[in-house]
């Protein structure tokens, strides 16, 4: 393997986390497009590449650190973690298409743009100063109803943040974010009817 790989191991097996990031920020491009690429439309609506490929490298960082991995030739590493990624995403993809949960069966989210109505485009039309203590009333209600981190997704959102923001924000996936902001926006259409959304 070159020498720059072989030392940044090396590194990181002696506790130096700017090796790991270094050995991340080598390959994590390349393998989240290699993950994407391998996934449906519809799977893709379910299956965050980059999740998947993170998972790989916490694999490789904990099992490098135990001292499992022994790189002989160039391009060891490389072929070990597009390996370790087409695993993983194997597994969502297993898990995903499982019966009960089958993609083909599920509607889609539309597009970030409008995602379930509470967009920063909506949020930025100024309302009424009657609408806006009327809204704000209401979302202080619906706000106290939610869990800490619907809470959090909810004032990202309403901040203008977009999924993969927010995701990073608050250390979820973009499909956690996703399935979050749909079971508030349901929330939202049952006890403020007249939102728009």
């Amino acid at each position: 393997m070159d020498s720059p790989t072989v030392n940044l191991v090396a590194r990181w097996r002696n506790g130096d986390q700017q090796a790991a990031q270094e050995l991340f920020e080598r390959y994590v491009s390349q393998l989240v497009a290699l993950a994407r690429s391998r996934l449906s439309t519809q799977l893709a609506q379910r299956i965050d590449p980059e999740d998947v490929v993170q998972s790989a490298y916490r694999s490789f960082f904990v099992h490098s650190r135990e001292g499992r991995y022994e790189f002989q030739h160039g391009g060891d590493l490389w072929r070990l973690l597009v390996a370790t990624t087409l695993h993983k995403l194997h597994d969502q993809i297993k898990h995903h298409k499982a019966q009960k949960r089958a993609v083909e069966a599920e509607q889609g989210y539309g597009s970030e743009d409008s995602l379930f109505g509470i967009s920063p485009e909506t949020l930025s039309r100024e309302p009424s100063p009657v609408e806006a203590l009327a809204v704000a009333d209401e979302l202080r209600e619906v706000m106290q109803a939610l869990d800490p981190l619907q809470r959090r997704v909810l004032e990202l959102r309403l901040e203008g943040h977009n999924v993969d923001e927010i995701a990073a924000a608050t250390e979820r996936c973009s499909m956690t974010i996703r399935r979050v902001l749909e079971r508030i926006k349901k929330r939202l259409d049952q006890e403020m009817p007249g939102n728009g959304a």
